[in-house]
C-alpha cells in the first residue's frame, strides 16, 4: 500500500511539473534559450522579473561523529529580468551569527548570469569581488554578493548554502513571492527524534508527499529521517505595495515550530516554551543586567535634577543627561552592551541609551522596565511562535512613586513620552517587570495625534499672493514632522522642498522642535500671480493626500496607516478691491464608517473675506481588503 501511495504522489508532482507555464531543467547551469529569449511572462504581463525556478532544502543534521545537531539549508533560484526594476534580484544579502559559542556560515557560493549577446549564448560567472562578508554588529555579520552582468533579458542563476547550530530556529519558508514564481520545490528532512509542528499559511494549491530514508547515529542506532517534499507551480505573485509595512507575512509559506527532541537513552530536550521561558531568558540577559544595574553616574544626575519638578520633567531630564552623554549611532538591537563600555564610547545602538536611561531613572526613585517590542516591519508577532527572536527590540516603561506609567524610547528625539517610533505602535509588546511574569500592552493608543494649520493670505496690487503659515503639530504627528525635517541634510533643502510643492517663495522660516510633544512651524511666503482678469485660488498650499496612493482598484494586501489621522486645516483670503467672488467650493461633508473616517471642507464668504475649513480623521490603522473600496473613496475626496 505505501508503494502505491508513493507511485501516486510521484505522478501527482511529475503531473503538476508538466503544468507549469515555462518547462525548466531544475539542474544548475542548464538553462534553455527558452528561458534566455523569454520577452514577457503570460500569467502575469507586468512582472518585472519571475522565479522560473527555486529549490528550498532544508535538513536538520545530528552529525554520525560527534552527535551536535545542526541546521543545514540549500538554496537554488534561477531568476528571470524582464523590466528595468527586476534587475534588483540578482543582489542577495544577509545577516548571521558568527560567535565563539554559535558560528553560522554560507558556504558553496554559485552566481551565473546568462545572456543573449550578438545572437550567442554568453555566460557570466561571479567574480570574488562580488561576494562580501563583513562585521555588521558585535558577534553579528552581513554576506553580501550580486550577479554580473544583469540588464533586461538576463537569466540570473544563484545557489549557496547554510548551515548553523540554532537547529531549533526554522524561519517560514516562503511558497509565495514578490514576483511569479514558475516552479518551486522544497523538502524538509528531520529525524524521528525531533517534535515538531508544520502549518501552512496561504490558499496557493500545492502537491506534498513524505518521504522516509533510514540514517545510522555512531553507527550504532537505526533512526528514521522524515522529509516533508512540497511543490507548487505558477504561483502567482503578492507584491509590495504603498502603506504596507510587512508584506511577507501575507504571502503563502510553510511554517514548522520544533516543541523538544527525544533520543532514546541518550538525550531529551524540551524546546517548547512559553511565555515566562522567555521573560526568564530576558532576566538572565543583559537587557536586565544594563537597566536593573548601578547608574555609574548618580551623584552627577542627581545635580542636574536640582530644581526639576514634577514626574514627566524629571524623567525627560534624566533622558536629556543620559543622550547627553551618550549619542545614538543609529543602529538598532536587542541586547544592550555593558553600561561601562557605553559610557566609555560615548555611542551606542537605541537599546543601548534606554538600558542606560532604565539604569539612570531607577537610580533617581522610578521605576524603568524594559517593553519588548517587535516592529511592524517584521510583522504581527504570532502567539503560539513563542521565541526571544519574536522580539526586535525595546523600549521602556517608567512608572513614577504615584503608579502612573508612561512608555518611552529614549534614543529617538522626534519622540517624548507616550509618543513613539510608529514601527513601535503595535498591538502587543511584552513587559518584563522587576517582580513577577511579564505581561502585554497595547502601544497603539497611548496618544491623540493631530496636526493644524492656519493659513492666511491677500493679493497685492500687482498680483501677488502674500499670506502666512503657521502649522502645531501633537504627539505621533509631531514625530512625523520632526522625522520629515531631520530627513534633510539643511534647513535649507528642506525650505526648497516646501517651496517646490507649494509653488511659493519663503520670505521668513521659523521651527520650534525642542525635545516633546508637539512641533511647532512658522513661515512667511509670496506666489507670483499676475493681477487683473479672473483669479483662480487654490486654498490649500500643500497636498496632504499623494494622488498617486491608492490607484489600482483592487487589492490583495491590507493598508497600513502609521497612526490614526486627525488633520485641521483653516484657510482665509482677504479679497483686494475691485475683485469679487465668482465661485466657491461646494460644501462636502462625508463620513465612512466601515475606516473611521470623515472628511469635511466648507468654504463661506463673510464680507471682505473668504475662509475655508478642512477636517479630515481617520482612525484606523489597518484597513482590510474587504473595505479597500471605501478606502479608495475616502482618499478621491480628500485629495
Amino acid at each position: 500500500m505505501k508503494k502505491t501511495v508513493a507511485i501516486l504522489a510521484a505522478l501527482t508532482v511529475s503531473f503538476l511539473a508538466a503544468a507549469q507555464t515555462i518547462p525548466v531543467n531544475p539542474k544548475f547551469g542548464k538553462v534553455s534559450d527558452a528561458e534566455i529569449d523569454l520577452t514577457v511572462y503570460e500569467p502575469d504581463t507586468a512582472a518585472v522579473a519571475v522565479m522560473l525556478y527555486r529549490e528550498y532544502t532544508m535538513e536538520l543534521i545530528i552529525s554520525n561523529v560527534t552527535g551536535d545537531i545542526s541546521k543545514e539549508i540549500t538554496v537554488h533560484e534561477r531568476i528571470k529580468v524582464l523590466k528595468e526594476e527586476g534587475k534588483k534580484f540578482g543582489d542577495y544579502s544577509f545577516l548571521y551569527v558568527s560567535d565563539n559559542r554559535m558560528k553560522e556560515a554560507y558556504s558553496g557560493i554559485k552566481v551565473e548570469t546568462y545572456n543573449r549577446e550578438n545572437g550567442k549564448v554568453v555566460r557570466t560567472v561571479m567574480s570574488k569581488k562580488f561576494d562580501f562578508d563583513e562585521v555588521y554588529a558585535e558577534d553579528v555579520r552581513r554576506r553580501s554578493f550580486s550577479a554580473e552582468n544583469v540588464k533586461v533579458g538576463s537569466v540570473i542563476e544563484v545557489s549557496y548554502k547554510f548551515s548553523s547550530p540554532r537547529y531549533f530556529a526554522i524561519d517560514d519558508i516562503d511558497i509565495q513571492l514578490s514576483i511569479p514564481v514558475n516552479q518551486t520545490h522544497i523538502e524538509v528532512g528531520h529525524a524521528e527524534y525531533f517534535t515538531i509542528n508544520r502549518t501552512q499559511r496561504g490558499s496557493i494549491p500545492t502537491t506534498y508527499q513524505k518521504k522516509e530514508r533510514m540514517a545510522n547515529l555512531s553507527g550504532a542506532v537505526s533512526y528514521q529521517v522524515d522529509t516533508d517534499v512540497f511543490d507548487a507551480v505558477d504561483v502567482p505573485a503578492l507584491p509590495n505595495e504603498s502603506h504596507s509595512y510587512c508584506p511577507d507575512q501575507y504571502r503563502a509559506a510553510v511554517s514548522y515550530d520544533m516543541s523538544g527532541l527525544i533520543i532514546p537513552g541518550a538525550v531529551y530536550e524540551s524546546i517548547s516554551m512559553k511565555w515566562p521561558d522567555v521573560d526568564k531568558a530576558i532576566k538572565e540577559s543583559d537587557i536586565f543586567n544594563v537597566c536593573k544595574g548601578r547608574f555609574r553616574d548618580a551623584k552627577e544626575l542627581e545635580a542636574a535634577l536640582a530644581g526639576v519638578e514634577g514626574d514627566e520633567a524629571r524623567i525627560v531630564a534624566v533622558r536629556n543627561y543620559v543622550v547627553g552623554k551618550v549619542k545614538w549611532d543609529k543602529e538598532s538591537n536587542l541586547v544592550p552592551d555593558e553600561a561601562r563600555e557605553i559610557l566609555r564610547r560615548g555611542s551606542g545602538s537605541d537599546v543601548d541609551i534606554n538600558a542606560l536611561t532604565a539604569s539612570a531613572l531607577n537610580s533617581v526613585g522610578y521605576t524603568a522596565e524594559p517593553v519588548m517590542v517587535r516592529r511592524r516591519t517584521s510583522g504581527m508577532l504570532i502567539d503560539y511562535h513563542i521565541s526571544l527572536r519574536s522580539f526586535d527590540t525595546f523600549i521602556l516603561r517608567v512608572t513614577a512613586p504615584d503608579g502612573q506609567s508612561w512608555f518611552l524610547d529614549a534614543a529617538r528625539d522626534e519622540g517624548y513620552l507616550n509618543v513613539l517610533n510608529p514601527l513601535f505602535l503595535v498591538e502587543k509588546a511584552r513587559v518584563i517587570p522587576f517582580d513577577g511574569s511579564g505581561e502585554w500592552v497595547d502601544l497603539r493608543n497611548l496618544t491623540r495625534s493631530r496636526v493644524s494649520e492656519i493659513v492666511t493670505m491677500r493679493m497685492e496690487a500687482d498680483g501677488t499672493l502674500v499670506g502666512t503659515a503657521q502649522i502645531v503639530a501633537k504627539d505621533e504627528d509631531s514625530y512625523a514632522v520632526k522625522s520629515h525635517y531631520n530627513d534633510f541634510d539643511s534647513e535649507d533643502a528642506y525650505l526648497e522642498d516646501i517651496e517646490s510643492d507649494e509653488n511659493i517663495q519663503i520670505t521668513e522660516f521659523d521651527i520650534q522642535k525642542d525635545y516633546g510633544p508637539s512641533v511647532e512651524i512658522k513661515y512667511s511666503f509670496e506666489r507670483e500671480n499676475e493681477a487683473g482678469g479672473l483669479e483662480y485660488i487654490r486654498p490649500v498650499l500643500s497636498g496632504f493626500h499623494s494622488t498617486s496612493a491608492f490607484r489600482k482598484e483592487e487589492r490583495e494586501l491590507p493598508v497600513d496607516f502609521p497612526y490614526p489621522e486627525s488633520l485641521t486645516y483653516s484657510f482665509r483670503l482677504d479679497i483686494p478691491d475691485g475683485y469679487a467672488v465668482e465661485e466657491l467650493p461646494e460644501r462636502t461633508v462625508k463620513n465612512f464608517p466601515t475606516i473611521g473616517g470623515r472628511i469635511e471642507f466648507i468654504a463661506q464668504q463673510v464680507g471682505n473675506t473668504v475662509s475655508v475649513v478642512y477636517r479630515v480623521n481617520l482612525d484606523q490603522m489597518r484597513v482590510l481588503p474587504d473595505h479597500y473600496a471605501d478606502l479608495r473613496l475616502f482618499w478621491e475626496t480628500a485629495v
